[in-house]
């Protein structure tokens, strides 16, 4: 995906995507004051809290599974 220029790669879509409602609102405010601080981009940024959500999520998620998969042996 080609946006001003730039290519974006997947993860990074991703990780975008991943902030979605208060949470994107969220992602969004904090990563303006962060990208003024450092070399990165404000999408970039946006993309690792989205991706760093993501994962929690998926985390969240599965280790009840896990443990309820353990439990039936």
């Amino acid at each position: 995906m080609t946006e001003n220029g730039q290519q974006h790669g997947a993860v990074v879509t991703m990780g975008e995507a991943a902030l979605t409602g208060w949470r994107g609102s969220v992602g969004r405010a904090i990563a303006k004051p962060i990208a003024k601080r450092t070399r990165f981009d404000p999408e970039q940024i946006e993309a690792v809290l989205g991706l760093i959500l993501l994962a929690y999520t998926i985390y969240r998620v599965g280790r009840p599974l896990v443990r309820a998969a353990r439990k039936q042996r």
